[in-house]
């Protein structure tokens, strides 16, 4: 066997052992691996309990929702691979919350409300209740953290 043979093997064995990894970690925590590889989760709006926020109805399903109950907005792109890494918490937590709180998502690449939060890095999540930022975190937050936070507004 030549150099370039085995290069060639190691590359292989290489790829395969990264995208089995990939897999399993996609198994174990529950979330389909085809809207991993696809990175297009969001795009297709398949996130079932996550409102999908936007400029033009920012202003009803946030600020006027939010005299109702706290809502949780993650501001994401689809680009953004810790922003993908979040998708299975907030589907899990929409879920838990659901008519305790709401929660959305904004493309950043899309809607410039992103700029009314002065965001400059993604992810970040903003707690929302009576119209005001209540709380704030940023990169890949824990479920539990985020629902208490939730939860402390939700009365």
């Amino acid at each position: 066997m030549n150099k370039k043979q085995a290069l060639a093997i190691s590359i292989g064995v290489f790829l395969l052992v990264g995208v089995v990894i990939l897999m399993w970690s996609a198994r174990q925590s529950g979330y389909p691996v085809a809207k991993l590889i696809s990175g297009k989760v969001t795009e297709n709006h398949e996130l079932s309990n996550i409102k999908i926020i936007t400029d033009d109805n920012f202003e009803l399903e946030v600020v006027e929702a939010s005299k109702e109950k706290p809502i949780l907005i993650d501001f994401y792109a689809d680009w953004c691979f810790p922003c993908r890494m979040l998708d299975p918490i907030l589907e899990e937590l929409a879920k838990d919350m659901k008519g305790k709180a709401v929660v959305g998502r904004v493309n950043t690449d899309k809607n410039l409300i992103a700029r009314r939060f002065g965001i400059t890095k993604i992810p970040a999540i903003f707690i929302i209740r009576n119209g005001e930022v209540k709380g704030s975190f940023f990169g890949v937050v824990p479920k539990e953290t985020m629902a208490k936070t939730l939860m402390e507004y939700a009365s």
